[in-house]
């Protein structure tokens, strides 16, 4: 009398589904809470870059003697930081925040910046839009500024920033949503 084994090669239909259910159950509760996680942290890469490139601003001013100028472009992309004057959109520039670099052009990574204070302010004809100009003194010509900076993804949740010209510093206001109109 002889005995067949049968060899199982491969899985049931049934089984491949019910796996394929669990991971598609694990998907629909986990994505979800990715956006969560990640939250507002655009907008704060974007607001820390601009208080670190204002700081830069001020310490290159105070250092080399002459205005500093930080502006937004039309669209609030993109930031740069140059010496104040004619070539300030000329200026040969890194595309990333360095303290140690005469002018900075880079692009905000997903996040857009708008001037909330003095929305009459216009973009001059080089294209940027100034948010400071700090002079050799530490000091800004303007007295105070509020920018907007929203996420690409979710633009009406806004994080505000202060500018202070009296010292050329800049303060987070708040992070709650708005109604863009």
């Amino acid at each position: 009398m002889t005995t067949r084994t049968a060899r199982r090669r491969g899985f049931t239909l049934l089984e491949v589904l019910l796996v394929m259910a669990v991971l598609i159950l694990l998907a629909a509760v986990i994505l979800p809470g990715m956006n969560t996680v990640r939250g507002d942290s655009r907008q704060y890469a974007a607001v820390d870059a601009i208080r670190t490139e204002l700081g830069a601003a001020r310490s290159r001013a105070a250092l080399e003697n002459r205005p500093y100028r930080l502006a937004i472009d039309a669209a609030g992309n993109r930031l740069r930081r140059a010496p104040d004057g004619d070539d300030f959109a000329g200026a040969a520039a890194t595309d990333h925040p360095d303290g140690a670099s005469v002018a900075v052009d880079f692009e905000f990574e997903r996040a857009t910046a708008e001037i909330l204070s003095d929305p009459s302010s216009s973009v001059s004809p080089d294209g940027w839009q100034t948010i400071a100009v700090v002079l050799p003194a530490g000091t800004c010509l303007d007295d105070t500024l509020t920018i907007g900076v929203r996420d690409r993804d979710n633009p009406n949740a806004v994080v505000r920033v202060n500018i202070r010209g009296l010292n050329a510093t800049a303060r987070i206001v708040t992070a709650a949503p708005e109604n863009r109109k």
